[in-house]
């Protein structure tokens, strides 16, 4: 017998959820750990079974599943949070399944959550939060024109001088000052998900995909907010759907961003009063006052009965067809950079504030940052 060939009395319910956490099949298992079958997985994961992963096996659970080995040894699955809901809108048949990858991001963005949250209570203060209740049934335009009034805004942003991306840092200060912190993560796989939300009644989460257009992580923090007044947490793709709650939040993210009345109000509507065909020149242009995409401006005039429904649908499809990825490439990684993207400049000023107060020590800032600890003073110089 090998030093690692020992039998190891795993939990089954233990084995179940470190495979679930990460969605994979027990085919997908087998491909990475050499000798067994899809029997032996379901012999691992069945109660009273014959047959234990050996020490070496847990040791390769462990990496594929990106579980500690400590977990292996739990009596029982840990208690987490419940995976948000899938809302994309692609027909079943269309539809991936979600890539264990993708399954690491939303993990990634529950670690990031609960160490905001321990960063609270650290230190020690009351943290303003917004009121996050609606209902499905509720009107969109309405409850858009009431969040605004909530968030203390009135005609941000309309500066010309303004880019989309000022526009972006200013809308997710915002949110972030009204308690909702937002994360922007690289999704490399199942790369039609624009974002997902992580509902919680102390710290909501908006996740934005890192890699996406401006204009487009504009509309999907809105669309994830409206997900949030719904009290839940949504995987989603933004596509245009029947299915109500995406309709309400596409709704809801258009409404707040554009403004039924500053819309109509706007000069180019003002002189096309009867036009149903808009062409994309005077799409833009209004667009570019409102710092979105020019499909939202067409969408929320197809909703105030500007155009009709097959222009609209039309309009989609062409520049649905003309879209491409952001390009990827391979970049220098910045460090420091992807440090400050992916937890957010509120959540990073958190862990300095609770370092300055000695509410935590160095080794706790390098595991907050996830950076070394020669590069913290670099990462408090970004924000």
């Amino acid at each position: 017998m090998t030093s690692k060939s020992f039998s190891v009395p795993v939990e089954p319910t233990v084995l179940i959820w470190a495979r679930k956490s990460i969605g994979m099949s027990e085919e997908e298992v087998i491909k990475r750990i050499k000798g067994i079958t899809v029997n032996t997985i379901k012999e691992w994961e069945k109660k009273g079974g014959q047959v234990n992963p050996t020490f070496a096996q847990v040791e390769r659970l462990s990496a594929i599943y990106k579980r500690p080995l400590t977990a292996f040894l739990l009596p029982a699955p840990p208690k987490e949070a419940p995976f948000p809901k899938d809302f994309r809108t692609l027909p079943s048949d269309e539809r991936k399944p979600l890539h264990p990858k993708t399954y690491l991001v939303i993990r990634k963005a529950r670690r990031f959550q609960y160490s905001a949250m321990e960063l609270i209570k650290e230190l020690r203060e009351p943290s303003k939060k917004v009121h996050l209740k609606a209902n499905p049934s509720d009107n969109p335009e309405t409850l858009a024109e009431n969040m605004r009034t909530q968030l203390g805004i009135k005609d941000f942003p309309r500066s010309i001088s303004f880019t989309k991306e000022t526009v972006l840092d200013e809308w997710i200060k915002i949110l972030e000052t009204n308690g909702i912190l937002v994360f922007q993560i690289s999704i490399t796989m199942n790369k039609e998900i624009r974002g997902f939300s992580l509902f919680d009644e102390e710290v909501p989460v908006i996740v934005l995909r890192r890699s996406d257009q401006t204009s487009a992580k504009i509309f999907t923090l809105f669309h994830e907010l409206a997900h949030l007044l719904l009290r839940e947490g949504g995987i989603c793709d933004l596509e245009e759907s029947d299915i109500s709650h995406e309709k309400f939040c596409n709704h809801f993210a258009g409404a707040f961003l554009v403004p039924k009345n500053e819309l109509l109000s706007h000069p180019v509507v003002q002189a096309n009063l009867t036009m149903k065909e808009w062409s994309e020149t005077l799409l833009n242009a209004i667009a570019r006052n409102f710092k979105v995409s020019k499909e939202v401006i067409l969408r929320r005039l197809l909703i105030l009965g500007k155009t009709t429904k097959e222009y609209y649908l039309k309009k989609h499809k062409e520049w649905k067809n003309k879209y491409k990825e952001p390009k990827g490439g391979a970049p220098r990684r910045d460090e420091i950079k992807i440090c400050v993207k992916e937890r957010g400049r509120k959540y990073v000023s958190m862990v300095f504030d609770a370092y300055g107060r000695n509410r935590i020590d160095n080794l706790r800032v390098v595991d907050y940052l996830g950076v070394t600890s020669d590069k913290i003073s670099k990462v408090k110089e970004t924000i």
